[in-house]
């Protein structure tokens, strides 16, 4: 059936019954497939399903029917192949962010620890593996002046450089350079920051 209509026609009839998006949806299927499928080895790095991309062209699909003007110049086909990619590509962007990263790379406590048969999950049931941080982190801060220690440890409990200039009352050039003089002091302290 969906066929014999043009675009334009099915765009009007979304406007105006629910059950034409359907038959717009199946027309628009293999294109959404096809470019699911392309996409595919990227997502499948963020833990995405094949699934999770066809659902995202659907919802694209259905935006773009919304936002479309039939009086563009543009053709439909063309307006909602450029939104899916850009979709797609705007998720890919969101999943690159910082903190994305951190969540995609993190091992889940069910995974087995490479070369060995025990699970993550297994470590954290025995206190004796789990290594304190606490008393390295004490002794690398009493290492240093003690400008540099109260920066670190403000910057070790979330504030930004801009937060701790206001904070201790100083230029933030002067913060800066604690910054750098504090990582060349970390050097020094390479097996606190590399466990």
């Amino acid at each position: 059936m969906y066929r014999n209509l043009n675009d334009y026609e099915l765009l009007y009839m979304v406007c105006d019954e629910d059950n034409s998006f359907n038959i717009l949806m199946k027309k628009y299927k293999p294109l959404i497939n096809k470019i699911s499928r392309n996409y595919y080895h990227i997502f499948k790095k963020f833990g995405y399903e094949l699934d999770d991309i066809i659902q995202l062209g659907y919802i694209t699909l259905f935006k773009s029917s919304s936002f479309y003007n039939v009086y563009n110049e543009t053709m439909f086909y063309t307006y909602f192949k450029r939104s899916l990619n850009n979709a797609l590509i705007n998720e890919i962007r969101n999943n690159l962010t910082s903190k994305k990263t951190i969540l995609n790379n993190a091992i889940s406590y069910d995974t087995l620890i490479p070369n060995t048969n025990t699970f993550y999950i297994d470590l954290l049931e025995d206190n004796n593996n789990v290594y304190d941080y606490s008393k390295e982190l004490t002794i690398f801060k009493n290492s240093m002046s003690f400008k540099m220690s109260l920066v670190f440890e403000l910057f070790y409990n979330g504030y930004t450089k801009e937060e701790i200039s206001i904070l201790l009352d100083e230029e933030l050039n002067i913060i800066k350079e604690l910054f750098k003089k504090i990582k060349i002091h970390a050097l020094t302290y390479k097996s606190l920051f590399l466990k």
